[in-house]
């Protein structure tokens, strides 16, 4: 009997110690804001509209680690940056090849040199949705070590509601999130933004807006007429911020 019942505890441990693996290992998973690889962050950010949030990070960097577990992990910061903006940890522990629009292909460790990144973590914040601007003296702002958790939400609220000029540019355009409000992306983007994590709720036919879920954005899946004055209706009757028309 007691043969037989240590041949069935065998398993249970097993099962058990499994399970605790897995959730501490999902834990993990969910507690930094969500990361794309870098060209996925540029599409993201171009489709989207917002800032991209983008850190150059090592394995071996010690300081790497404290951002990701006391900066990246907060749920204050995970929230900004998950609504308002598209996160990329680039790492150059190994090199990989991307493809820039004007640029062409470079590597990581390019870009990085390109930058002027001289060690781990160092982070960019860059206009969207032009990757011709990924140029050092044209990024909002960066910074070579964590900051602390206060200053990097003062930092995100303050980009999501304040306007940026192109520098030197007086007439120029000004760069912040969601402009234009309304905006028209193809099946090519449509099918990009529902492969990865962004939760933006698609609407397939009119209703009215008591009947729309309760978001910052929207995107409208049909076609018919007069699309973009109901996209206005929506904007101006309730708390949605951008709707997205999706063509063709």
């Amino acid at each position: 009997m007691k043969n037989l019942r240590k041949y069935f505890l065998i398993p249970v441990l097993i099962l058990l110690l499994s399970a605790s693996v897995f959730l501490c290992f999902g834990e993990q998973t969910e507690n930094i804001a969500d990361n794309y690889s870098f060209e996925k962050a540029l599409d993201l950010s171009r489709i989207l509209d917002r800032q991209l949030v983008f850190s150059f990070v090592s394995a071996s960097c010690h300081l790497c680690q404290e951002f990701e577990d006391d900066i990246l992990s907060n749920p204050e910061v995970r929230k900004l940056l998950n609504n308002h903006f598209v996160l990329s940890l680039v790492t150059v522990d190994e090199t990989f090849k991307v493809e820039l629009p004007e640029r062409g292909e470079v590597t990581n460790i390019q870009l990085a040199s390109g930058l002027g990144v001289k060690g781990t973590p160092t982070t960019f914040i860059f206009y969207p949705p032009d990757p011709g601007l990924l140029k050092e003296e044209n990024a909002i702002t960066g910074f070579n070590k964590p900051p602390d958790t206060e200053y990097m939400i003062d930092l995100l609220e303050r980009v999501v509601t304040e306007t940026f000029r192109e520098k030197g540019n007086k007439e120029g355009p000004t760069y912040y999130n969601y402009n234009p409000t309304i905006k028209e992306i193809g099946k090519k983007d449509f099918n990009i933004l529902k492969e990865t994590s962004i939760d933006i709720p698609v609407i397939n036919k009119k209703l009215s807006a008591t009947s729309l879920p309760e978001d910052r954005e929207l995107i409208l899946n049909f076609s018919g007429d007069s699309l973009k004055d109901y996209s206005q209706n929506i904007i101006s009757e309730t708390d949605i911020e951008k709707v997205y028309l999706v063509q063709g």
